[in-house]
């Protein structure tokens, strides 16, 4: 059984082609032609998220995952705009996702009809492709809706971007058939590989390159290919080369500094000074660490050098920037390789720097006594399972494990640092759980918790995913970050305090949940946390008896 508007099946069958089946769904009236022909439709897997804003990153997790695009569809109407934290997540995650929302017919938008808005083109800012489609099934309106679909959806393959697919639908919506009545045109995409010809066009950058005895290579958000790892792990031993990686670079190498936070937050402006670069080689996409982009800004370097493709605007981040590379790394390293050593102490220079920062983090670890989000965090990182995948939400628990060693690189982590929000972080680490056999473990807040708690809301949540939260009693970031002292009335509107736990939570979505204050509990529980479940799991940290912005600055502060 098909639904009988020729839009849909044309859409399906242009999918089918293309390999692309997963159908996140929302439930509503205005899209009951996609509703009906893709449920019934053998070929794909459909998933019902009834929250459009939760759908929008569960589908950014599976994406994720399966690292191809997965398709949601919604009805008309506000239901639309929920969709839009998503969409700007994907559109600097570099996500594959296609947005297909239904819409009244175009005679009926601003006349006061119901669950109507204007929908042609809202998220045009933050998609590679908004398209509008037709409701003419002749022969020629069939024929245009193919060409701007293929179109659209090999954009969408091609730079991993998302897209938007507007489709008015007149009623009668429910009506199906036994039968296909259309045979829609397939244009194929292929993927052109773009490379450097090594001519005279790069000897100066070849000459700047080889001369310089101070490199700086900058890895922010990277879907990673070991390819790019190889590379960087045979640089790594050019004592004029630094490879800095964050959390999200997906690239793990012994002379890698992973650390950057707990390694430069302490550092004063002079020693920056003595070991900035002279060439600064960028990869990826965003960076956590504010405290780099600080010092890159207030003291550039004499060369910044971008390389990323599918970018359409120059990331100028450090206000420094003087060469864009639109292509793979990998190419590019093959002109500017590593094969002649310079003779150069700078490598060096930060081992030494990085040889007391560890000094010093395990004595005050080993000192340090409170029950608090350090501390907690530092054991829990150190207990994540080999082999599993880690999502972190946003905001402090992001930053803390950015400073602690990751000696367990098999265990992969992931976080939405594409817009850096605090919303969908529990729907993304639940999609990506329900595509992966592997233990998925989500570490996050309390406010990033309970934003998302509708993520819960599904049925299709496995039994390997987990979650820790933290539950300091709300946005303790805002006590680190505000430098001056502010008054209580003012502060109430940065900090969410609440007394809030997710016991409810979990026994209405029937939930295992524990509830942990002190480091005996903790420790007794993660010891069967991990083990087999028939259900998924939460265990609840309460920290909020220590000070913990206080004990993160001492922390820092020690360190330097």
């Amino acid at each position: 059984m098909y639904s009988n508007k020729k839009i849909v099946q044309s859409l399906g069958e242009i999918l089918i082609s293309k390999s692309i089946f997963h159908i996140i769904i929302s439930p509503g009236s205005r899209n009951a032609p996609i509703i009906i022909h893709f449920t019934q439709h053998d070929y794909f897997k459909t998933y019902s998220i009834i929250d459009e804003r939760c759908a929008g990153f569960f589908a950014l997790g599976i994406a994720q995952k399966i690292k191809k695009p997965v398709v949601l569809s919604c009805t008309s109407g506000s239901s639309v705009v929920n969709y839009y934290p998503a969409v700007t997540e994907a559109f600097y995650q570099n996500i594959p996702l296609i947005f297909i929302t239904a819409d009244r017919p175009k005679k009926n938008i601003d006349i006061l009809e119901g669950q109507s808005i204007n929908q042609e083109n809202i998220f045009k800012n933050h998609v590679e492709s908004s398209i509008q489609l037709t409701e003419e099934e002749s022969k020629l309106g069939l024929w245009y809706n193919d060409r701007l679909i293929n179109e659209s959806i090999n954009k969408c393959i091609l730079k991993k971007k998302p897209i938007h697919i507007n489709i008015p639908f007149s009623e009668p919506l429910y009506e199906t058939t036994n039968f296909l009545q259309v045979k829609p045109k397939i244009i194929k995409t292929l993927p052109v590989i773009n490379y450097i010809e090594k001519s005279k066009y790069y000897k100066k950058e070849e000459f700047i390159w080889k001369k310089s005895k101070k490199k700086m290579i900058l890895l922010g958000l990277y879907h990673s290919e070991k390819k790019l790892e190889k590379i960087l792990k045979k640089l790594s031993i050019d004592p004029s080369i630094v490879i800095f990686t964050e959390t999200t670079s997906h690239v793990y190498g012994k002379l890698f500094f992973s650390c950057i936070d707990q390694l430069i937050f302490s550092i004063k402006n002079q020693e920056w000074i003595n070991l900035k670069p002279n060439i600064l080689l960028t990869i990826g996409g965003n960076i956590i660490s504010k405290k780099i982009k600080f010092f890159l800004r207030k003291f550039p370097p004499l060369y910044h050098w971008h390389i990323g493709e599918n970018i359409k605007n120059y990331p100028d981040t450090y206000y420094s920037l003087t060469n864009f590379w639109s292509i793979k790394p990998e190419f590019f390293f093959k002109i500017f390789h590593g094969n002649n050593l310079q003779s150069s102490d700078y490598r060096y220079r930060w081992e030494i720097l990085r040889k007391k920062r560890i000094k010093k983090n395990n004595i005050f670890l080993k000192k340090e006594k409170s029950f608090s989000d350090l501390k907690v965090l530092f054991f829990i990182f150190k207990s994540i399972p080999k082999y599993s995948i880690l999502q972190l939400g946003n905001s402090t628990i992001i930053r803390y494990y950015q400073l602690f060693d990751k000696k367990k690189y098999s265990v992969k982590s992931y976080c939405n640092r594409g817009t850096s929000g605090i919303d969908g972080c529990v729907s993304t680490a639940i999609g990506y759980a329900v595509k992966s056999k592997k233990i998925v473990t989500l570490i996050i807040g309390d406010i990033s918790f309970f934003y998302d708690s509708n993520a819960l809301w599904n049925n299709y949540t496995p039994n390997n995913f987990r979650i820790i939260l933290i539950n300091n009693g709300g946005g303790n970031i805002f006590r680190f970050l505000s430098e001056k002292k502010i008054s209580k009335k003012i502060f109430n509107f940065f900090e969410t305090k609440h007394f809030l736990t997710a016991k409810k939570i979990c026994e209405m979505h029937n939930w295992k949940y524990e509830i942990v204050s002190d480091k005996l509990s903790l420790k007794n529980n993660l010891y069967v946390f991990w083990n087999k479940s028939d259900k998924p799991f939460l265990l609840e940290i309460n920290t909020q008896k220590s000070n913990n912005a206080e004990i993160l600055k001492k922390y820092l502060s020690y360190l330097s």
